[in-house]
Protein backbone atom coordinates (compact mmCIF):
# COMPACT_ATOMS: atom_id res chain seq x y z
CA UNK A 1 0.00 0.00 0.00
CA UNK A 2 3.04 2.20 0.93
CA UNK A 3 4.65 1.70 -2.40
CA UNK A 4 1.61 2.21 -4.27
CA UNK A 5 0.82 5.90 -2.34
CA UNK A 6 4.68 6.52 -3.16
CA UNK A 7 3.81 5.61 -7.00
CA UNK A 8 0.94 7.91 -6.93
CA UNK A 9 3.35 10.84 -5.49
CA UNK A 10 6.28 10.28 -8.05
CA UNK A 11 3.14 10.35 -11.01
CA UNK A 12 2.07 14.24 -9.72
CA UNK A 13 5.74 15.18 -8.95
CA UNK A 14 6.44 14.30 -12.48
CA UNK A 15 3.20 16.12 -14.02
CA UNK A 16 3.94 19.20 -11.81
CA UNK A 17 7.46 19.10 -13.33
CA UNK A 18 6.09 17.93 -16.76
CA UNK A 19 4.27 21.01 -16.35
CA UNK A 20 7.12 23.19 -15.79
CA UNK A 21 9.16 22.44 -18.89
CA UNK A 22 6.22 23.50 -21.10
CA UNK A 23 6.04 27.33 -19.07
CA UNK A 24 9.25 28.12 -18.45
CA UNK A 25 11.05 30.46 -20.78
CA UNK A 26 14.36 29.78 -19.14
CA UNK A 27 16.73 27.09 -21.31
CA UNK A 28 18.07 25.80 -17.74
CA UNK A 29 15.48 25.72 -15.75
CA UNK A 30 13.99 23.26 -18.57
CA UNK A 31 16.64 21.19 -18.80
CA UNK A 32 16.63 20.90 -15.07
CA UNK A 33 12.55 20.32 -14.99
CA UNK A 34 13.59 17.69 -17.73
CA UNK A 35 16.36 15.70 -15.41
CA UNK A 36 13.58 15.94 -12.34
CA UNK A 37 10.65 14.34 -14.82
CA UNK A 38 13.63 11.48 -15.65
CA UNK A 39 14.84 11.03 -11.62
CA UNK A 40 11.27 10.29 -11.01
CA UNK A 41 10.19 8.19 -13.92
CA UNK A 42 13.07 6.07 -13.06
CA UNK A 43 12.13 5.93 -9.14
CA UNK A 44 8.78 4.79 -10.34
CA UNK A 45 10.19 2.08 -12.50
CA UNK A 46 12.31 0.72 -9.27
CA UNK A 47 9.53 0.83 -6.94
CA UNK A 48 7.10 -1.08 -9.71
CA UNK A 49 10.32 -3.83 -9.68
CA UNK A 50 10.18 -3.94 -5.95
CA UNK A 51 6.18 -4.13 -5.64
CA UNK A 52 5.97 -7.00 -8.68
CA UNK A 53 9.71 -8.66 -7.36
CA UNK A 54 11.17 -8.71 -10.81
CA UNK A 55 15.15 -7.82 -11.77
CA UNK A 56 14.64 -7.24 -15.12
CA UNK A 57 12.61 -3.68 -14.35
CA UNK A 58 16.19 -2.90 -12.24
CA UNK A 59 17.86 -3.69 -15.41
CA UNK A 60 15.52 -1.11 -17.32
CA UNK A 61 15.92 1.25 -14.52
CA UNK A 62 19.96 1.64 -14.91
CA UNK A 63 20.17 1.70 -18.84
CA UNK A 64 17.27 4.65 -18.73
CA UNK A 65 19.67 6.32 -16.08
CA UNK A 66 22.71 5.85 -17.61
CA UNK A 67 20.05 7.41 -21.05
CA UNK A 68 18.77 10.19 -18.98
CA UNK A 69 22.87 11.32 -17.98
CA UNK A 70 24.04 11.32 -21.75
CA UNK A 71 20.65 13.01 -22.57
CA UNK A 72 21.89 15.70 -19.81
CA UNK A 73 25.44 16.01 -20.66
CA UNK A 74 24.68 16.52 -24.35
CA UNK A 75 21.90 19.02 -24.10
CA UNK A 76 23.89 21.16 -21.58
CA UNK A 77 27.08 20.33 -24.01
CA UNK A 78 24.46 21.96 -27.06
CA UNK A 79 22.99 24.90 -25.09
CA UNK A 80 26.99 25.94 -24.32
CA UNK A 81 27.94 26.19 -27.81
CA UNK A 82 24.52 27.52 -28.95
CA UNK A 83 25.08 30.62 -26.52
CA UNK A 84 28.60 31.11 -27.63
CA UNK A 85 27.55 31.56 -31.36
Amino acid sequence: MFLNMMIIALLVASIIFSLAILMTKNKWKRLTAYSLVSAKIMMIIVIYAIVSETTFFLDVAIIYALLNYIGVIVLANYMLEWRKK
